[in-house]
């Protein structure tokens, strides 16, 4: 089995939606990885950390790789499992994003953010919807005609 192209013309249009989604999905999760790389500072202003030692700006770097990592290793899964058309393993890396990475994050947000607001929380959705999109176009069962 070898890599195909996602884009073909002979894909039902269930998958294609699902494709597409997924592309949305891991712009959007690649996009927040690379943010965190780039901005480590972030996490502590979210937190109300004030980085006031050289250990704390290390902390907050090495922090800002784990969650990025945590947030593009998913989206490399599903194109891998989209490049191989196993649709439904894809569907299923999808539910797994979405508990593991979205809904982890809204109750870590929720929970640990001081002085948090509703927006705060809601602010993922965004990534949310692609995710669950994309799960639903593969994982639900179609006839085969």
């Amino acid at each position: 089995m070898s890599l195909q192209s996602p884009f073909s013309k002979d894909l039902p249009s269930h998958i294609k939606v699902g494709v597409w989604s997924s592309i949305v999905s891991a712009v959007m999760l690649v996009g927040i990885g690379i943010f965190w790389v780039a901005h480590p500072a972030a996490a502590e202003g979210s937190f109300s950390i004030v980085p006031d030692t050289d250990a704390a700006i290390r902390f907050s770097k090495i922090t800002a790789i784990f969650k990025a990592v945590g947030d593009v290793l998913p989206p490399i899964f599903v194109l891998l499992a989209i490049g191989y058309r196993q649709f439904k393993l894809a569907g299923l890396f999808h539910l797994i994003t979405f508990f593991l990475v979205i809904l982890v994050d809204m109750y870590t947000w929720g929970m640990y953010v001081p002085n948090v607001q509703p927006l705060d929380v809601l602010q993922h959705i965004p990534f949310a919807i692609p995710i669950l999109i994309a799960a639903y176009s593969f994982l639900k069962p179609y006839p085969k005609n």
